[in-house]
């Protein structure tokens, strides 16, 4: 039902625009693709990335007596000199080798600095330096020292990683993402990484949280079986079945709400330490546990029975500031839909420019505005997530008021 109300609450949005798609559903045209250059100018920032990253694969190999591969180091080597043809090329073979382990070095070992020295790699290669700055530099400086960090999309987690002073050293925060964490490869990276600087899960600890996860969504598919006409307990989206008596999962549904638990794992075994949170997935066991924090969220100990008005109030005229900068002081509470779209139509698709107000540059990178507004989005599914669980009818409306306001304003950013 939640997920319901917020693709419902989003396509009202969408009211009147159709026409708009259809002139704009062919994609960019060629005049604003990125020429794809052999060569790229580094920032310092990522320089000093890549060699960290390098620095850690050879202590890892070190610490598992693992010889040091040498492609491995031929993919740092083309990194550091920008050369993003070699680098491309290199990763994809080693990946290939991950995914049909054979030869005398075991990629998996390395992946995980691997694939974020790529993964970074394509985040400079396809944003504006400011904006791709601003992402990370803003979450990075946002979060507390010492605190324990879970990305999620690609930028959530890359740049963030890129614009610590150092994601290997967990300095100022550690940084891990939430879509890897029944993945056990990545545990082990992380624990490589980070030894015993926080208390991180292991493979049985893994498995624990499989078996919970398994015996709560038997017990709620049990109960739809037996109780048709009341309402269903397995989330939309849930791919839940029973095959010759026993329970089977499938799906990213599935798999982020172990995911959750282990989450909440962390958080019990790092009790001194606060917790961040860029959403991937909508968790249901996490959103009641949830703030906003500026371009993300807090995670609370405990569930938060309605968010302070004064949070709320300080994530408005964050957006709001966010908003006026990017695409001009003109979106506000009172906007109507109508002159959201019209703004879509004469910005986003004819390239109408005259009466723009705002950051053309922004306009005309279609990563950062992506990204941005889906930060937003999340946010307003979080007001409507509150919406739809309080029985306040005041507390709904303030919700759903701050849900519409939020949704208008990731609508203009990225539609």
């Amino acid at each position: 039902m939640q997920r319901f109300i917020r693709s419902y609450w989003f396509f009202v949005l969408c009211a009147g625009l159709l026409r708009v798609y259809s002139v704009c559903w062919g994609g960019e045209t060629n005049d604003q693709l990125a020429t794809v250059k052999p060569t790229l100018s580094l920032p310092p920032t990522f320089i000093r990335f890549i060699e960290e990253k390098r620095v850690l694969v050879e202590k890892i190999c070190k610490k598992h007596d693992q010889p040091l591969s040498p492609v491995a180091m031929d993919f740092f080597a083309a990194a550091q000199k920008g050369d993003w043809g070699t680098t491309s090329n290199l990763f994809f073979a080693i990946a290939n080798a991950n995914r049909s382990p054979s030869g005398a070095w075991a990629p998996s070992l390395l992946w995980g600095p691997i694939s974020e020295t790529y993964g970074t790699y394509e985040l400079i290669h396809g944003w504006a330096p400011e904006f791709l700055e601003q992402f990370g530099d803003e979450i990075v400086k946002s979060i507390p020292a010492g605190s324990i960090y879970f990305g999620g999309s690609e930028a959530g987690r890359f740049a963030v990683s890129l614009f610590s002073q150092s994601h290997s050293q967990g300095r100022p925060f550690f940084t891990l993402t939430q879509n890897a964490l029944s993945d056990p490869s990545y545990l082990a990276y992380i624990r490589d990484m980070y030894g015993d600087k926080i208390n991180l899960p292991d493979d049985t600890d893994i498995g624990k949280c499989m078996a919970e996860y398994k015996k709560d969504a038997q017990a709620r598919l049990e109960h739809d079986q037996a109780f048709p006409s009341e309402p269903r307990q397995i989330r939309q989206g849930e791919d839940v079945r029973m095959v010759d008596g026993k329970i089977q999962i499938n799906g990213p549904v599935c798999v982020m709400a172990i995911h959750a638990l282990v989450i909440k794992l962390i958080m019990d075994r790092n009790r001194a330490r606060e917790f961040y949170y860029e959403e991937s997935y909508e968790l249901e066991t996490i959103d009641p546990l949830l703030t906003p924090h500026e371009f993300i969220f807090k995670i609370n100990r405990q569930p938060v029975g309605a968010i302070p008005p004064e949070t709320v109030r300080a994530d408005r005229e964050f957006w709001t500031r966010k908003t006026d900068a990017w695409l001009g002081s003109w979106l506000k509470t009172n906007t109507t839909i109508v002159e959201i779209t019209n703004f879509v139509k004469r910005t986003h698709v004819l390239n109408e420019f005259k009466e723009f107000k705002g950051n053309t540059r922004f306009i005309r990178d279609a990563e950062a505005r992506y990204a941005f507004a889906n930060l937003r989005c999340a946010i307003a599914g979080l007001y409507t997530w509150h919406a739809a669980h309080t029985k306040d009818f005041a507390e709904r409306q303030r919700m759903l008021a701050e849900a519409d306001f939020a949704f208008r304003q990731a609508f203009a950013i990225c539609p």
